[in-house]
């Protein structure tokens, strides 16, 4: 049927003239439904097959997903095989391999390497990823990984010759902006997955988060950690003024997204924010102040249905002695005798008079009142309260021990200034107070792969500072070049003082962010008189196999630290805390049981077998890429067989 606006009545002809239209029925229908049926259009105003199939009601039943173009890629990318090894890149170099370390580069092959020897390992993720803000490009691109191209080739999205198919093509245009929801989603969902895998069972990850995604990010990680896992969405006030960036609402918080690895493993997390001591009372015990109703007057308690229930009893306090009688109703009780003596009786009762079950057993009850943690006032009895903090469950704001305000996170040493050489750093207090809050050991890993600043870092030392604490820290964060192309204002200046700073005082040829990370826990280390040593590492791809060669040397340039670094993670260890002992220089290392060979090709290699036959409690490494001589690798092979392990 034509449309009204399509069909002209030609009075002279006393007939209905139709417009002659050349669309194809597909297009017919897609501008039926744009013009027509908006609850069917998907956030990019294109027609979405969900919201179809849900108005027909031809939706399954089996729950909901959250689609977006481009998912499918981007779980590819998260199962990619990684060849990339890291690079010791200190300057004063050592044979030691330090506990806490910096990594340089794209933080999706970061994480693949430490998911080598760190899953099932790290406690607590905090990240801070990039917002989007919808107005600048990704730095990170995805789509112009080597692994990305393996995928679409594999799934035919390129063809033999290398053409591409419209649908990656579209694709491409979705990852190349931060303008689309895709492109964002995309981009964090293969980074979480690993992060999910990093994480022990008992971890915590915390996510900052602006407006602009965090309904989308909520349902993402609803997806990688399981809806059952969601702590939390922390609302935190770091700008009480408000942003002047809306015509609208002025905006004086940003969000943090917790979950658990498995919610039942985690355990509670402590009270962080402190409550005013002028405003609690004192005993000999230290500070208190009212907790919940214990007897009287608490109408939500079930009704009493059974006498011998441990809940049942009516409580009679002389309160000059000090003295106390519970009592039971099954007892057939005569209270007369206590009241004669001074005793006042308490009891709970709904708002009917109706006896009701007291909040705690008797037992609870009395081991309350042994630790003098009861409160007799009145005609109710309150537990005293003696946690010095109170948790906030949704809204976390500025008070004297935690200081979030975003224009107090700068950091200055010398000439190194925070916040003229980096636009809104995280407040150390606030990495702080989420460490405290998850109640980490003293010997647990934080990780943090958008490491930006080194916030987090400066935090862990500091924190351990506080409470004598030895946990570690691992950042991630990538050779992102810093450009004043594209900023305006105090954008722009920022920019520019991080570019002056890193080429005159850091002597950087090339400024970028990573510069300012490694430089920032480097002051913060001194300044805090830290004695948390740390490593810097880069990324290097793995050396290609020459088979012609036999494999010979293809290691010769490699530091040998390097080596025992990246053959400790390829078996599983993680490298914090390992104590790595030299055998034979440059050649053989042990750690723990295990043994790790670096060099093979000395033809008369007794010193190296003797070692290995005294020693057989554990396994003994070696790396694909050995250097070795063929008659030696064949007669090692057969020797040691049973214990060998090739990485």
């Amino acid at each position: 049927m034509a449309k009204k606006d399509e069909v002209l009545k030609h009075k002279e002809l006393g007939k209905v003239v139709v417009k002659q239209d050349n669309r194809d029925d597909g297009q017919k229908l897609k501008d039926f439904i744009k013009e027509n049926i908006s609850s069917m259009l998907g956030s990019d105003g294109e027609p979405d097959l969900g919201k179809i199939r849900d108005i027909l009601g031809l939706s399954s039943l089996n729950g909901y997903e959250l689609k977006f173009p481009g998912k499918g890629i981007a779980n590819a990318l998260y199962s990619a095989p990684i060849y990339k090894e890291l690079k010791n890149i200190d300057e004063n170099k050592s044979n030691k391999i330090n506990e806490n370390f910096i990594i340089k580069g794209d933080n999706l092959d970061a994480l693949k390497i430490l998911a080598k020897g760190y899953t099932n390992k790290i406690k607590m993720i905090y990240i801070d990823p990039p917002y989007n803000t919808m107005n600048n490009d990704f730095i990170y691109n995805d789509n112009f990984r080597a692994d990305f191209d393996a995928i679409a080739r594999i799934s035919g999205l390129i063809d033999e010759s290398g053409n591409k198919s419209k649908n990656l093509e579209e694709m491409e245009r979705i990852f190349k902006g931060t303008r689309t929801h895709s492109a964002w989603l995309c981009f964090m969902y293969p980074r979480l997955k690993l992060a999910r895998d990093l994480l022990k069972d008992d971890g915590v990850i915390f996510i900052s988060i602006d407006d602009n995604e965090q309904a989308n990010l909520k349902l993402l990680c609803d997806e990688i950690f399981g809806e059952e896992n969601f702590v939390a969405c922390l609302s935190i006030e770091n700008n009480p003024k408000g942003r002047k960036n809306s015509d609208f609402i002025s905006v004086n918080n940003e969000y943090a997204l917790i979950y658990a690895k498995n919610i039942k493993e985690t355990a509670n997390f402590l009270p962080i924010v402190e409550k005013d001591k002028t405003k609690m009372l004192k005993d000999k015990k230290g500070y208190y102040s009212t907790g919940q109703r214990v007897l009287v007057g608490n109408s939500s308690n079930n009704i009493v249905e059974d006498f011998n229930s441990e809940k049942n009893y009516f409580v009679y306090y002389e309160e000059n002695k000090n003295l106390l009688e519970i009592r039971q109703e099954k007892d057939n009780i005569d209270d007369l005798d206590l009241i004669k003596k001074g005793y006042k009786k308490y009891c709970s009762l709904n708002d009917n008079g109706v006896i009701i079950e007291n909040t705690y057993t008797i037992s609870k009850f009395l081991n309350l009142y042994k630790e003098d943690n009861l409160i007799f006032n009145g005609a109710t009895i309150y537990e005293k309260d003696r946690s010095l903090y109170k948790q906030q469950k949704s809204l976390i704001q500025s008070t004297k021990q935690w200081d979030l305000k975003t224009e107090s996170a700068g950091f200055v040493d010398g000439k190194f200034d925070l916040k003229n050489i980096f636009s809104m750093p995280k407040n150390i207090n606030f990495i702080k107070m989420l460490i405290k809050m998850v109640n980490l050991s003293k010997d647990d890993i934080i990780l943090d792969f958008f490491a930006g600043s080194g916030t987090t870092a400066h935090a862990v030392m500091a924190q351990n500072l506080d409470d004598n604490g030895n946990r570690k820290f691992i950042l991630i964060q990538l050779d992102e070049k810093i450009t004043i192309e594209g900023k305006t204002g105090k954008a722009k200046q920022v920019a520019q003082n991080a570019i002056n700073f890193c080429k005159n005082e850091l002597k950087s040829s090339k400024p970028n962010i990573s510069d300012i990370t490694i430089e920032r826990v480097k002051r913060a280390k001194k300044a805090l008189n830290s004695q948390m040593e740390f490593s810097v590492y880069e990324m290097t791809d793995e050396p290609d196999i020459d088979v012609e060669e036999n494999l010979f040397g293809v290691r010769l340039e490699k530091n040998t630290l390097d080596l025992v670094t990246n053959m400790l993670l390829k078996s599983g260890n993680e490298i914090s805390g390992k104590n790595i002992e030299c055998v034979i220089e440059n050649r053989l290392y042990k750690v723990g049981n295990d043994y790790f060979v670096l060099d093979l090709l000395q033809k008369d290699d007794k010193e190296l077998f003797k070692v290995l036959d005294k020693d057989r409690n554990g396994n003994v490494y070696a790396d694909i890429y050995i250097n070795c001589d063929i008659e030696v690798w064949l007669n090692f092979y057969a020797k040691f067989k049973e214990r060998l392990r090739i990485l």
